[in-house]
């Protein structure tokens, strides 16, 4: 039932897009019309606050990967890829959804989101760069502001229809995705050469990313090409990058002549990113034992890319099952060939939590601070230790910093609101609870911490005047009907 909101989701929020973009004629292809009968296009402020409460939307359907680990390997590769695309001042926000199937999208505003399944079956970092230049093209070059921006074709009884569609899916899925079938079976041609375009610029675009971003740009055929042999064995159901971003012949070859021709440098894999799959396969896992299994007989037989990677894997996945003890000495393998790596540093700690010895843990997420002060990933972890340690003053200082420095996820809200509560601060627990509710798309819900935090404040006129501030703002957010 999750699965098919989200669909629906996905569907209308690109039905909406492809249904007002005009036939083109193969010499508009290249420059379609920009803006509307006034001449006005959408700013990036207005396409950004389109992202917005789109991606409020999406963490309210979907599972949004908060591993303060992953979240940072994914941010620095997407933006090491921005620093070298054609428009490096567009803001980025980039995320992996808890999904085995091989995918990646742009939504409006620069959010790009990943497929667990993509990042795992990707078999070298390249390869993911190139989807992520890809993405990231769509955005540089406003392919989604255009469509935003062309001229409606929509008649009023096709308009009706797809809100009907919209409406029928909040109660029943099944039947909002039928109505919504029919809607867009009358604009199937009509979206086909604008989109086809559109991808072929991203691929030319992403591909030079992709190169002066110092990856292989014969990863970007190499993917495509593995996906198209791969969709013999799916039948009817091909993965849904196939279905989102089709992969002809034609297009293989058009990359493989582009990487030919940019004559690219040596490429050098880095661990990050194979540590992050090895992490997201038992994150993923829902049979640890197996997991456990699958990793030491990678270790035995010597059937993996990257030992070390397999190695920490192997630790995650015993430290999940139980294990500390087994768990401990696999890391310190790794520590004692690269002391000074911060993954496995936060997995030694993670180890010594599971086993119970938290001052051990707090000492090493320590020393971890003065090597990499202000890590959002050696805070969160360090902050959630605390807090099972019974340290919510330490907790909620670290965390305030990280707030003060910019950083917002749902996550550091939710251990905010766990900190101040322990700490006997039931204002600012609701007030950070409501935060947690507002960024994962419940306003409803928000608003009901807020009204708590408002009345626990007491007589403490400026915590009250802050809170009910944000209260009015919230309000008048879903009286407008933005968050819906």
């Amino acid at each position: 039932m999750e699965k098919l909101r989200v669909q629906l989701l996905s569907t209308v929020l690109w039905s909406v897009i492809l249904l007002t973009v005009p036939i083109l004629s193969a010499d508009e292809i290249e420059l379609p019309e920009i803006g509307d009968h006034s001449g006005v296009a959408i700013s990036p402020e207005q396409e950004r606050s389109i992202g917005q409460a789109f991606m409020r939307r999406l963490r309210n359907s979907v599972t949004i990967i908060e591993d303060p680990e992953i979240t940072t390997y994914i941010q620095s590769l997407g933006f090491r890829l921005v620093a070298n695309s054609d428009n490096p001042g567009q803001g980025f926000t980039f995320f992996v959804v808890q999904d085995p199937t091989i995918n990646a999208f742009a939504a409006p505003g620069g959010y790009i989101g990943i497929h667990s399944g993509l990042v795992e079956n990707s078999q070298t970092e390249s390869e993911l760069a190139a989807v992520l230049a890809h993405e990231i093209a769509h955005v540089t070059q406003r392919h989604l502001a255009r469509a935003f921006e062309q001229r409606s074709r929509l008649s009023l009884p096709m308009t009706a229809a797809l809100v009907a569609a919209l409406i029928l899916g909040i109660e029943n899925p099944n039947a909002g995705l039928a109505g919504l079938a029919a809607v867009q079976a009358g604009a199937a041609q009509l979206q086909i050469n604008f989109t086809r375009s559109n991808e072929k610029e991203a691929d030319r675009v992403g591909m030079q990313t992709l190169v002066r971003s110092g990856f292989d740009p014969f990863a970007m055929p190499a993917f495509f090409e593995r996906l198209q042999q791969a969709s013999r064995y799916y039948g009817t159901r091909p993965p849904e990058f196939l279905s989102t971003h089709p992969v002809t012949t034609n297009r293989i070859a058009d990359a493989m002549g582009r990487a030919q021709a940019l004559s690219p440098q040596p490429v050098k894999e880095h661990l990050h990113f194979h540590l992050a799959r090895a992490k997201l396969q038992v994150l993923s896992s829902d049979n640890y034992e197996q997991t456990v299994r699958q990793f030491s007989q990678a270790l035995e037989t010597g059937r993996y890319v990257n030992e070390a990677a397999t190695r920490y894997g192997y630790a995650l996945a015993l430290v999940e099952n139980g294990d500390p003890r087994k768990a401990r000495q696999q890391i310190l393998k790794l520590l004692e060939k690269n002391g000074d790596n911060r993954t496995y540093r936060l997995a030694l700690a993670r180890v010594e939590e599971a086993a119970g010895r938290f001052e051990t843990a707090f000492e090493i997420y320590e020393n971890a601070q003065k090597l990499y002060p202000d890590d959002y990933a050696v805070v969160v972890n360090y902050a959630s230790a605390l807090l099972q340690g019974h340290r919510p003053q330490t907790a909620r200082d670290l965390l305030r910093r990280q707030v003060q420095l910019g950083t917002a996820t749902g996550r550091l809200y939710h251990l905010l609101a766990q900190a101040e509560g322990d700490a006997g601060n039931r204002a600012e627990s609701h007030r950070w609870l409501a935060e947690y509710y507002y960024y994962n798309g419940q306003p409803e819900r928000a608003i009901k911490q807020l009204q708590l935090a408002s009345k626990a404040a007491n007589d403490n006129f400026y915590q009250r005047s802050k809170i009910e501030a944000r209260l009015r703002q919230l309000q008048r957010e879903v009286d407008a009907g933005e968050n819906t």
